[in-house]
């Protein structure tokens, strides 16, 4: 059973969750657990949703689906948005089957969400990097990879909040060896998780850019996403839209190719 937690701690956690996050970027899975199944579900739940991103990651991929819904169902709208733009999908399941049936309607609404956001359409093939690494030390990391994909460079800070974009041109350039890629990165506006897929295509930055980067509300990097995805997505959504008349259009498109077909075996094909 876990013990409790010292009052002055316990108040802290509930007063200063972001403060309480940053002290815990760094420890270990085990103990970090340890120290959210002692606060209340509440404070849990809003000190969960501001570990950094990668940290974040990693423990919802082995918090027990109990213990992992009850955070989910005290969170406020935006920390369980912030937890499921997090959550593997592979995970739902259980994570639904953990409550009494009675209880789960509020988890499909929640757990639907990402379906039909940008969070749901990232990828993780872009090169996370942090603002404090050196452009000589970052060339000698990609001179050391066996991975030479093609992808996008982001640069993070310590918290895993997105600071802006870096291209390895400007990485391999003589003049900034001795910069740090937070210099030199471009402050590129990302696309924030929430947003609903087919209104992420409208930003202006698809002008210049043929990937964004994706961030959650409280700007931890999600991933990054491409025009061509949204645009496939786009074509998908394209059914729904289907007015009554596109419908009577369609209809009479089709009645005068059914009287053309009736004519022409009548009368045979026009030479």
């Amino acid at each position: 059973m876990t013990e409790p937690l010292d009052p002055l701690i316990l108040q802290f956690a509930s007063d200063k969750p972001d403060e309480m996050a940053s002290l815990l970027a760094n420890s270990e899975q085990r103990e970090l657990l340890q120290m959210l199944e002692s606060l209340p579900v509440g404070t849990a739940a809003t000190l969960t949703a501001r570990l950094p991103s990668w940290q974040l990651t990693s423990l919802l991929s082995d918090i027990d689906a109990p213990f992992l819904a009850s955070l989910l169902k005290a969170a406020k709208t935006d920390e369980a948005v912030a937890l499921v733009s997090h959550l593997n999908e592979s995970r739902y399941t259980s994570v639904i089957d953990s409550v009494p049936a009675s209880e789960r309607q509020p988890l499909y609404e929640l757990l639907e969400f990402p379906a039909y956001s940008v969070a749901a359409l990232t990828s993780t093939e872009f090169i996370r990097v942090l603002e404090s690494t050196s452009c000589e030390a970052f060339c000698e990391q990609l001179s050391n990879t066996e991975d030479t994909r093609p992808r996008p460079v982001l640069v993070v800070d310590q918290q895993g909040k997105y600071r802006g974009m870096v291209s390895l041109l400007a990485v391999y350039s003589r003049k900034n060896c001795a910069q740090l890629l937070g210099q030199i990165s471009v402050p590129v506006e990302p696309l924030n998780g929430n947003m609903a897929a087919n209104q992420a295509i409208t930003a202006k930055h698809w002008m210049k850019y043929a990937e964004l980067p994706v961030v959650d509300n409280r700007y931890r990097l999600l991933g990054v996403i491409n025009r061509v995805t949204l645009e496939r997505t786009k074509s998908d959504f394209a059914p729904m839209e289907f007015s009554l008349e596109r419908m009577l259009s369609e209809l009479a498109t089709a009645y005068l190719n059914l009287c053309a077909r009736i004519l022409e075996s009548v009368f045979g094909r026009p030479k």
